[in-house]
């Protein structure tokens, strides 16, 4: 077994890294395809993993190829694509079953003047919940897909909001709001400007909540905020065990503050 997924290794690297830089995007994307369909019909976790390596591999150096940002990667149906409004940042996500549970892998592609810089968003360990409070590198990312990308102007800079949202935990399925920035040539996840009570800052916002429940989570534009549903536990009994926090049918937001993001609470949807 272990010669056949160093064989397999060796193979998807060179098939990979070989012709990145030197194929179309329409053939980058084909290979790419190729790739995905391995990763959804193998069973061996091993051999997934390899063969996930090979797609962040080869991705990362076909998203440094030009015009990436306006190429749609129609036929890559196992992403998610999102762009920034300002065409400076695109992240792409996905996601595949390992070890009983969800595996995500992501990447994070940024035009400068200098150029395409590409991050991969790789998982130290299994998916995580992070917490509300620390920055977090790309090499320790936690798990998710993103569903929104929003620039903001922060007093550090041009950063970007990120919605997402992943099931790292069994019966739980968790959302977030976090911060994309960049500095040094790296990119980091989390920055204190959500403020949660009077100057105390929060670096993300993580809903975690029963996995047979969906939760409102999204970014108003023409209110600058970002609304989502009030959660509680069912009873008293089960402060703190998210298996039992659902919606209360009432609704808060994060609302644009020069700088910050400050908290609403029970906010009227769409008013």
């Amino acid at each position: 077994m272990k010669k056949k997924l160093f064989i397999v290794a060796i193979f998807l690297s060179l098939s990979t890294s070989l012709f990145a830089k030197q194929i179309s995007l329409a053939e980058g994307e084909e290979k790419l395809n190729a790739l995905f369909q391995k990763l959804k019909k193998e069973e061996s976790d091993s051999i997934k993993s390899c063969v996930n390596d090979s797609i962040c591999q080869f991705f990362s150096s076909l998203l440094q190829k030009k015009n990436t940002f306006e190429y749609p990667f129609q036929e890559l149906k196992y992403i998610g694509k999102r762009i920034a409004k300002d065409r400076k940042v695109a992240i792409y996500t996905w996601s595949y079953p390992e070890n009983g549970g969800a595996k995500y892998s992501g990447i994070v592609q940024q035009k400068t003047p200098k150029g395409v810089r590409v991050f991969p968003l790789k998982q130290a360990t299994k998916a995580y919940a992070p917490k509300e409070i620390g920055t977090i590198s790309t090499q320790n990312w936690y798990g998710a897909l993103y569903f929104d990308i929003v620039p903001f102007r922060s007093k550090h800079g041009k950063v970007y909001m990120l919605l997402g949202i992943a099931q790292n935990k069994q019966f739980l399925t968790m959302k977030v709001i976090d911060v994309l920035w960049f500095e040094e040539e790296k990119a980091f996840l989390g920055m204190p400007i959500f403020e949660f009570w009077k100057k105390d800052f929060l670096h993300r916002i993580v809903f975690e909540y029963n996995e047979d429940i969906s939760i409102t989570l999204l970014y108003e534009k023409e209110n600058k905020r970002f609304v989502f549903d009030h959660l509680e536990p069912v009873n008293s009994g089960f402060v703190g065990d998210y298996r039992y926090y659902v919606p209360n049918s009432t609704y808060d937001a994060y609302k644009k503050n020069v700088w910050k993001w400050a908290l609403q609470e029970d906010v009227i949807v769409g008013e």
